[in-house]
């Protein structure tokens, strides 16, 4: 079922007529109200192409209602999804809770996801229609002028020679160099992943994502008229919720469980190789990987480091030690999260919303 409504890995444009309506909309982000609101401005009927760009969950209110609302549309109109790299760390997370993509799910904002899943006792359930969704969405769309992809493509590389596993990566999390380049492809790549305050146009790329959960505005790009259409953030009355359960009465952030790279230590100073031994929004349990005389670390250090190793998709933090204890001869640091952003955010100006990584 799913495969006949979103396709496979990359889909190809049924139909380029120039009065097809087509939109494309960028990052959601449990945004869920905002969505609503967009579609309701949008012209859309049976023959009408919706592209959305990726990042579906994580952060905003509601990740599990905007899910459902792209389903919903499916019925209406043909409704392509893409992959974000939101929902490639939300499999990563389900099919293998102990890898590094699962552990940089929750470091970005997964902890919302889950909490809108949320059964009784800290558990989550995700209903098969919506795992199958998230493993049938598309990595890239293309029609004969427009190439639709949630981050951007590689540089010095026909759109004709991209592999959906090959440049995968790239698809997903790049920005870097795509975002500066004046090269062109032969088509608009059109993308999102990387929040603006206002919407980019520029003769190689159009960038979609304005950085609704952070503040900003959900925007579609209007391929048919040429033309952006938004609508505000709704403020929030509340935190997006976490997932949580009981204990002694009070309620507290369920840790995850896996092992992360990281590499850390004091500001200016040399870092040192440790391994996470649970996890969550909030903080770190890192545990030495060779004896050391003595704890590399004290109680109220000031701390900063890598969470990973690939540049693309490492998380980088600061936080401040808050516990420190020896298990089986090896020294475990407990570190209070202070900021984490995306280690490749370089090279791009975004100091117009204090956010995490996105």
């Amino acid at each position: 079922m799913f495969k006949h409504l979103f396709g496979s890995s990359s889909t190809e444009g049924r139909d380029d007529s120039a009065d097809r309506q087509t939109y494309a909309i960028g990052d959601v982000h449990g945004c869920a109200h905002e969505l609503e609101l967009l579609l309701k401005k949008l012209s859309i009927d049976r023959d009408t192409k919706v592209v959305f760009l990726g990042d579906y969950v994580d952060r905003g209110a509601d990740s599990r209602r905007v899910i459902d609302l792209i389903l919903d549309l499916s019925a209406r109109c043909e409704v392509i999804p893409l992959m974000g790299n939101h929902e490639a760390m939300f499999l990563d997370f389900l099919e293998r809770p102990e890898s590094l993509g699962s552990g940089l799910f929750i470091l970005n904002g997964g902890g919302s996801t889950l909490a809108n899943y949320a059964t009784s006792g800290g558990a989550f359930e995700v209903p098969h229609e919506h795992i199958e969704f998230l493993k049938n969405l598309s990595i890239y769309h293309q029609t004969k002028t427009h190439f639709f992809v949630h981050a951007g493509v590689p540089l010095r590389k026909k759109l004709a020679d991209l592999d959906p596993i090959v440049d995968r990566e790239v698809f997903l999390w790049t920005r870097g160099p795509f975002l500066s380049t004046d090269e062109s492809w032969g088509k608009v790549i059109v993308h999102g992943h990387t929040p603006n305050e206002m919407p980019e146009k520029k003769h190689n790329r159009i960038n979609c994502d304005t950085g609704c959960v952070f503040g900003g505005a959900l925007t579609a790009y209007d391929v048919t008229n040429d033309a952006f259409i938004s609508v505000d953030r709704i403020p929030l009355r509340d935190q997006p919720p976490i997932l949580h359960r009981q204990y002694d009465g009070k309620r507290i952030a369920v840790r995850f469980n896996g092992r992360m790279v990281v590499s850390a230590g004091r500001p200016g100073e040399a870092r040192q190789q440790f391994e996470t031994l649970n996890y969550n929004q909030f903080g770190l349990l890192l545990r030495e990987t060779q004896v050391s005389a003595n704890p590399f670390f004290q109680v109220n250090d000031f701390v900063e480091g890598v969470i990973g190793h690939d540049y693309r998709t490492a998380v980088e933090f600061e936080g401040q030690v808050v516990r420190v204890e020896s298990r089986q001869g090896l020294v475990v640091f407990g570190v209070k999260l202070d900021k984490i952003s995306t280690a490749n955010d370089s090279g791009h100006n975004s100091n117009w919303l204090k956010r995490p990584a996105s």
